[in-house]
């Protein structure tokens, strides 16, 4: 029985007024469960509580979910650690693949430098005398190697050897506090403190000849030898395209202006290359310093572009390499070298595209030229002839000007083509990042709702428990003082219900006969008045009648169905299927100009908006 609603408990005793209708023996029974009640009988049907059994199994039950708590935490921390070690296995693994692949290439390298040391080294050969002397550098690099070993590395060497020999010999004197061996422990620990020192004088100064090395490597001629291989566009008009012979002056003037012209085109090209970049270029190694930068490139290059979740490892493994700087530096960085190599990458392509183009164009104008002095050699032979050799300078000089716009529109092409080529890898970019953002975000989310509900479903136990106690309290301390009220509460609450289903079943008869009246007025009024009229059986029927005067004459010439469609006039009139017919006649229906003609032309009526085609929806673009 619980206190917390007098209102819900419920007995069977009635007055004398309410029992009115009621057998006496259940009358006589219902009083002496009251007066049993009243008095304070002892009964079976109650008990009391004991709390410190109740306070005790609470007890247990908090110190279990203790412990599933703690469990909880102890898998957790093993699935971190787990996918900490499946995380370094892989880098591992990648690294291994690394050292195995820049093995092979170093012992590659150095058996092809041998070899063009050897090569080179003969008698007889260009550089011999250079190569001799750097033989003879390269040993006594060799030799002093050899004595740096011995005067530090050798000596430390064997003083660890001492130590240990002493160690062992003065194993048992340990626990001894002789002031010999404990002066002896301090002559030792003295000699290795100042051997210590000396090593890192050592350290110190190799490192800043390391440093001066690099430097000197790295700056004058030597830098310059290194960056040769880099492809350079000497502009301007070629000697080569001067020393060619033309009779027509105008015709080479022409020509020879269209490498200014060519230059200038792909300098503006270049230009528009570096203002694209000018944040790029702007800051000189993404503001990383030049070690953080290389270490950010070798880590990267160590993870192959087809390793599944390659960018995942490859930034857990910066993040491990640069614990100071945090997740966004190093995507931001990761962008920068990606926009960086973009752009040296495109430079190299448009330098690779102006030297071809200035190739061509000077092949073009021998080719003109030679032209030009065969029909101007057979002019001098034939006078007759000057007014063709005029027509064809001309025809030669329009084949220039149509292999000039040809290599515009060609050049435009490109542009445009690696200008989608960029979008497109920007907006793969963009959806890369915003898939993985969306994807933490949820972890977090899911994360914290399980914590919140954890919090949540504790703080709910600990009130209901709490408020358990305060109640079971408060049933001990005011049972006997509301029983009496709880009896009497439900003795009215029962009247009431008596009269109100009394009431009810009144309204209920009530309503059924207004029910009976308005149906009996609603079949009145549909009630059907017809006439009667038994000749209708015996006259003809409308069916008959439309059937025996049909009209039986049927045009046999009339097509069986309707049909829908469009004529031949009405298809060959789509200018559509005549461009796709010229496309088709000139061979280049399937180029990408063709495809871009085709997608440009518009059909002579435009669609209905709410007939728009969803077949092309769902097909994958060009280029993904």
């Amino acid at each position: 029985m619980s206190g917390r609603d007098y209102k819900t408990f419920l007995t069977n005793h009635r007055t004398e007024s309410q029992l009115a209708g009621f057998p006496k023996e259940k009358i006589k029974e219902e009083d002496k469960y009251v007066r049993r009640f009243t008095e304070g009988f002892k009964t079976t049907t109650y008990r009391a509580m004991d709390y410190e059994q109740l306070k005790t199994l609470a007890t247990v039950k908090k110190m279990a979910a203790h412990k599933s708590l703690l469990k909880i935490k102890k898998i957790q921390q093993a699935s971190k650690e787990h996918k900490d070690q499946n995380l370094i296995k892989q880098h591992k693994l990648a690294w291994q693949k690394e050292f195995i692949r820049l093995n092979n290439a170093r012992k590659r390298l150095q058996v092809e430098m041998e070899a063009f040391i050897r090569q080179n080294a003969e008698d007889g050969a260009v550089c011999s005398h250079s190569f001799q002397d750097f033989e003879d550098y390269e040993s006594s690099i060799v030799n002093d190697f050899s004595h740096f070993k011995t005067d530090t590395v050798e000596p430390v060497w064997n003083l660890r050897e001492d130590l240990k020999y002493w160690v062992v010999e003065h194993q048992n004197d340990a626990k001894e506090e002789d002031e010999s061996v404990l002066e002896e422990r301090k002559a030792i620990l003295e000699t290795v403190a100042s051997v210590n020192s000396q090593q890192e004088l050592v350290l110190e100064k190799l490192l800043n000849e390391q440093l001066s090395l690099e430097q000197e490597l790295s700056s004058g001629e030597l830098a310059e030898l290194c960056h040769t291989h880099e492809k350079k566009v000497q502009g301007g008009i070629p000697m080569e395209a001067f020393e060619l012979e033309c009779p027509d002056l105008d015709l080479k003037a022409s020509v020879l202006q269209e490498f200014i012209l060519l230059d200038e085109q792909h300098r503006a090209r270049l230009e528009d290359l570096e203002q694209e970049h000018a944040q790029v270029l702007g800051s000189e190694r993404g503001g990383w310093s030049e070690e953080d930068h290389y270490l950010f490139q070798v880590i990267v290059e160590q993870y192959p572009h087809d390793m599944t979740n390659r960018r995942m490892l490859y930034i857990d493994r910066l993040k491990r390499h640069f614990p100071g700087k945090s997740r966004q530096e190093l995507v931001d960085h990761e962008d920068w070298c990606t926009r960086h190599k973009y752009y040296h990458d495109r430079k190299k392509a448009l330098t690779l595209d102006w030297l071809r183009d200035r190739k061509e164009l000077l092949t073009k104008a021998s080719a003109t030229f030679a032209e030009v002095c065969m029909a101007q050699e057979l002019e001098e032979v034939k006078n007759e002839f000057k007014q063709k050799q005029k027509e064809l300078c001309d025809v030669l000089y329009d084949k220039v000007q149509r292999w000039r716009e040809q290599k515009m529109e060609l050049m435009w092409l490109e542009q445009q083509e690696e200008e989608r080529k960029r979008k497109e890898q920007e907006e793969l970019m963009k959806i890369e990042e915003e898939k993985e953002k969306k994807k933490r975000q949820e972890q977090k989310e899911k994360l914290n709702k399980y914590h919140i509900q954890q919090e949540e479903e504790q703080r709910k136990r600990r009130e209901d428990e709490q408020k358990r106690m305060e109640e079971l309290k408060k049933i001990l301390q005011e049972q006997a003082v509301h029983d009496k009220e709880r009896v009497k509460f439900r003795e009215e609450q029962i009247l009431k219900k008596e009269i109100a289903k009394y009431e009810k079943e009144q309204d209920r008869l009530r309503d059924e006969e207004e029910r009976e009246q308005r149906l009996e007025a609603l079949r009145e009024k549909v009630r059907p008045v017809v006439a009667s009229d038994p000749e209708r059986i015996w006259n003809d029927t409308e069916a008959w009648h439309s059937r025996v005067t049909g009209d039986e004459d049927i045009n046999i010439q009339k097509p069986l169905f309707k049909m829908l469609g469009f004529s031949a006039n009405q298809v060959a009139s789509d200018p559509r299927v005549r461009l796709e017919q010229k496309l088709r006649e000139a061979g280049i229906q399937g180029s990408d100009y063709g495809r871009l003609m085709m997608k440009q032309m518009k059909p002579p009526t435009q669609p209905r908006k709410d007939m728009e085609s969803t077949v092309f929806k769902h097909l994958p673009k060009d280029g993904s």
